[in-house]
Parts: C-alpha cells; structure tokens; sequence
C-alpha cells in the first residue's frame, strides 16, 4: 500500500470526531441533547445484566433491591453526560424497559413503578402530565392538550358509568371499589376508554393547529398518561381484558389510545420482525411517563429516538434515528437501545451485531448511515465501555473500513492523474446526491405504496434566495437550493427550487395533488440538509491531498470548494485530519 494512501486513511479515522460536522464535547454538556449519555447508560445496563443481576422491579420486602441500585448507576451515567435529573428518570427507566423490565409490581405496598424508581433514584420531583412536552418536531405542544379536553370533557357530563355523589360510604375510595367488580370490572375500564378516546383527539387537533403533522405515537401515549392520572393506575381489570395478575389499567388504556389514534394491533422490533402488542407497549411507557417527574423537550426527544428500535417508528411518528433519514448525529442511540433490547433476549455479541447491521438497509443512505452509527458507537465507547458499543462497533467497523479505503483509493488515483482535489471530492458528492435518490425511490415505492421509478436531485447547492448573508450563501444548509426530477406511477413531474418554492407555495395553496407528489422526495431533502453528520467525502479527498504534497490548509480549500452537502455546515476538524495526514506521510519510511 501506497504511503499516502495509510496515511490519509489512518488520519480520516484518527478520532471519530474527524468524520463529521457534530460537536460531541458540547454533546456531553447536555447542551441540545445527551445521546452519549444515552449508549453510556446502555452500556452499564448491559454490563449488570451479564453480571445476572435482576432488572426487574418486584414486590421483594427490602428496603432496597438490586433494580434500585442499577436505576442509580444508571440515572448518574445519564446525569453525568448532561441529563437533569427527570429527563435522566425517563430515559434510563426507557433503557430499563426495553432491556426487559416489568413497569409495575405490587399492591398496594411496596408498590414499585419502574418511572418512580428511577425519578427517586435521580433525585426528581414528581410532575404532571400537563407539563411534559412533545418532542421538537420543528414546533412541539404538551400533555396539555390530553389534561385540557379531559378536564373540560369532565366538566361538561358524567364520564363514569355513575355520578360519584351517588357512592355508599364503605365504597367510596376504598377496596370495595379498587378491588372488586365495581371498579376493575366496571368503573375503571369503561373510564379509561372515554378519558384516553377524549385526550388523543385534544392532542391531533393541538398539533393540526401550530402546523405539525399530528403525531400518533405521542398522542396516545400522553392521552394514557394523562388518563392514569385520574384513573386507579394499578388495578387489575375484568378477564375479559386479559389474563389475573397480568393485566392492569394501563392496558385498557393502551387499548383505548390505539384505537383512537388509529395504530396498528401489532407492531415489530427492527431487524428481528418480532412482534409485539401496540397497546401493552403504549400503556407501559404511558406509566413510565407519568411516573418519571418533570422532562424536558430534550429529554423526549432522547425518549423517542431509545423507542425508534420500534419498526414502523417513521409512519407512528416514534423518534427517527431507527431510519430511513440521515439526521444529526446528536439524535442517533437506537442502534444502542436495539441492541440492549436484543441482549435482554438472550443474543450474544455477535449475533446482535449481525441485527445491527441489517438494520442499515433500513437508511436512504446505507453507507453512510452505517458510518454515521460506527462514529457514535467508537465515541461512545470513549466515555463509557461496554457490550452495547462493542457490538455496535463490530456491526459497523467493516463498512467503515471499506467505505473509507475506497475513497481514498479513489482520491489517490484521481490525484494522480491530474485531477484537482475539488473535482474528486465533487465526484464523490454527486454519487452521494445520486445514491440518495435511488434510496429515496427504493424506500418510498414500498412506503407509500407507489412506483417510484425513480429521484434525481441536482443543481444541490447554496443560495435560493431566502437569504443574504455571506454564510448563508456559502453553507448549503442555511439556504439551500435544491431542483428535482422524478417519475412516480409513470408521470414525469419536475420541481426547481423545492426548498424555497415548491414546498412553502404548495402547503400555502393547499394543493393536495402537488403535495402527494413532493411526498414521494421531500425526505430525501432532508438527507441533503444533514448531509455534513457523515463527512466522509470531503475528508478523505482533504486527507489524500495533504498526504500528497499539497498544504493541508489548501487541500482542505480545495476540498471544500468542491463539497455543498459534505460541508453543509462547517467542519470544524477537517484540518487536523490533513495536517495530522501530512504529518504520517512524512514520517513514514
């Protein structure tokens, strides 16, 4: 192998952070999000499970048990890499879960709920439904909506099956109602279905009107929570319902929210296909919301992306790092709650790895969606070690390898035949805007259930005209111009200037037949906008350049000169890569 061919790849791969525009030291602060903080917890989850310790909650006589020293290791990781103390309860207790535990044991003492266990193992003060945010999606509402429409609803008529004035002494508010027919058989399932029914559709109409695509997931999951706020949360229901001793309010309600909210009966884990009940799922993690204190918007968009391991996540609105877009890579951790969930089932390290990397396929853009997790899991690794990022990393390390070992084959030989740095790196950019079309097409065709022959990007590149400043004009992400071609059902539509034109114009003119279609790429424009996350194709060229003779100054010019989506934001350590590449090539003999 040729010098300066190790070099510019060893010097590319050199830290994770050489690969991409994110800014993981601030990451860890807690500033936007605390995902490292997330495939740490992972990690020591993963490390007490090997250990055989037992992550369940349960009805055990001690003051302390097992599950409440691993809820403080785990709040504290979270706590340490930027989490506050409710948002820390919520994602570890999320981690908890999916790695296996129950939600629930006991009535009525101890009564252990997986939520408070870890909001008292944080240190949170408990909070209330109304309070808790939906996840940034661009604007966001809150459990509100659900706690308005029912209060209002409850203000309005009778919910339950009897005014309550009516209850005899000795039922009211005692085991007579808790635990037998009147209430588990009568009042509280017939209850939970009318508050949850009423709370899901406060929440589709709150996101219709601030102009977000009312989200199903969300929806049912803060109507349940709100609903077990009024609602005896603990009570084991009629059999009709399901089996004694397993099945409980909350199921009811995730009954009643999966209806409401029109989900599917079944949903599946990604990678596996395993099946499972929607509505135990919803009322589940209902319980751990209401139960977990006070979160933030950061922390529930950490939330979401832990349940994105959730297959049909992108239509239910369920997070968005499990695929198909590429994001900023300070949203990605469900490749780490994937695998914990899969080492709760019992797989080793090598066969989660083999599911992990499956998933992939799942991306518009599966090579670089596999280098996007393989920065994440190796950054990881750095602030907490453990098998969740060890088998993250050997699902990935090979496309890594290979991705990079190509372009900078390709860069070399490009160089060496006389072509500048920025026409290598443009020729790396546009099979990247190419091969994201062809996602687009392969992913959405099954999606939406049309053919879509094909997506052509072109014309990527900054300046639409929304802006004038000098940054703006030079980074494709504040003012990106984008034109599109595509063929859909065998009609050739084209678009200039989707961003700034074709978009906002037809969602002001509500023209339904043009937004049918801009739905068939519009997502694909997202990739192109976030497109810096994985760097790759302008640091290797960079890279190749200043092992080669040029000054890494100049070959990180040149590359950038050829780089819009790459570079659609600054890279902030694309020079440290070529200076440290030049550095390797001079000293190697």
């Amino acid at each position: 192998m040729e010098k300066e061919v190790l070099a510019a790849f060893r010097a590319a791969t050199a830290q994770p952070d050489y690969l991409t525009t994110e800014k993981f030291d601030a990451i860890l602060g807690g500033f936007g999000v605390f995902n490292m903080g997330v495939w740490a917890a992972a990690n020591v989850i993963a490390r007490e499970m090997k250990k055989g310790k037992k992550i369940n909650v349960s009805v055990s006589n001690e003051r302390s048990t097992e599950m409440d020293d691993i809820a403080k290791k785990v709040v504290k990781t979270l706590m340490d890499c930027g989490a506050d103390a409710s948002n820390a309860a919520l994602v570890g207790a999320t981690l908890l879960y999916w790695a296996g535990s129950s939600v629930t044991a006991g009535i009525p003492a101890p009564n252990r709920k997986l939520g408070a266990v870890c909001r008292m193992a944080a240190g949170a003060p408990a909070g209330r439904v109304a309070n808790i945010p939906t996840e940034k999606l661009n604007n966001k509402i809150s459990g509100f909506a659900a706690v308005r429409a029912i209060y209002e609803a409850m203000d309005k008529e009778v919910l339950a099956p009897w005014p309550g004035e009516i209850t005899p002494l000795g039922v009211a508010g005692s085991p007579v109602t808790g635990h037998t027919r009147v209430g588990e058989d009568i009042l509280f399932p017939e209850l939970a279905q009318k508050l949850v029914k009423i709370g899901v559709d406060g929440m589709m109409r709150a996101y219709n009107s601030v102009g977000i695509k009312p989200c199903r997931w969300m929806s049912s999951l803060l109507a349940c929570a709100a609903a077990l706020e009024i609602l005896h949360p603990d009570a084991y229901v009629g059999e009709e319902w399901g089996p004694f001793l397993k099945t409980r309010t909350p199921y009811v309600c995730g009954l009643a929210a999966v209806k409401a909210a029109n989900m599917p009966e079944k949903i599946h884990i990604r990678g596996t296909g395993e099946e499972l009940e929607t509505a135990k799922v919803v009322g589940d993690l209902a319980m751990i919301l209401k139960d977990c204190g006070q979160p933030t918007v950061v922390g529930m968009i950490m939330f979401n992306e832990v349940c994105a391991l959730i297959q049909e996540g992108p239509a239910l609105g369920v997070g968005r790092s499990g695929g198909p877009l590429l994001l900023p890579l300070t949203h990605w951790c469900t490749s780490a709650s994937l695998a914990l969930y899969l080492l709760g089932k019992g797989m080793e390290e090598e066969e989660i790895a083999d599911v992990i990397r499956k998933t992939m396929d799942n991306f518009f853009q599966v090579e670089h969606a596999a280098v996007a997790t393989n920065i994440l899991a190796r950054r990881a690794n750095f602030v907490e070690r453990g098998p969740i990022t060890r088998s993250v990393m050997m699902a990935t390390e090979p496309v890594l390898v290979d991705s990079i070992y190509k372009r900078t084959i390709h860069a070399y030989n490009g160089m060496k035949s006389g072509k500048t740095i920025t026409e290598i790196t443009r020729e790396l950019e546009d099979q990247r805007i190419k091969d994201l079309g062809d996602g687009v097409a392969r992913l959405f065709s099954k999606a939406l259930g049309r053919n879509i022959e094909y997506v052509r990007f072109y014309n990527v590149r900054p300046g639409a005209g929304r802006r004038t400043h000098k940054f703006a004009q030079k980074y494709f992400a504040f003012d990106g111009y984008v034109d599109v071609e595509l063929k859909v059902d065998g009609k050739v539509y084209t678009f200039e200037n989707i961003l700034a034109k074709t978009i906002p114009d037809a969602m002001l003119a509500n023209d339904r037949e043009t937004l049918k279609i801009i739905e068939c790429f519009a997502a694909g424009a997202v990739d192109l906008l976030n497109a810096g996350a994985v760097a790759m194709d302008v640091v290797v060229p960079a890279c190749v350049g200043a092992a080669m003779g040029v000054t890494p100054q100049e070959a990180v010019e040149q590359a950038a000169a050829g780089a819009t989506i790459s570079m659609s934001i600054p890279v902030p350590t694309i020079l440290e890569s070529a200076i440290l590449a030049a550095r390797i090539a001079r000293e190697l003999k």
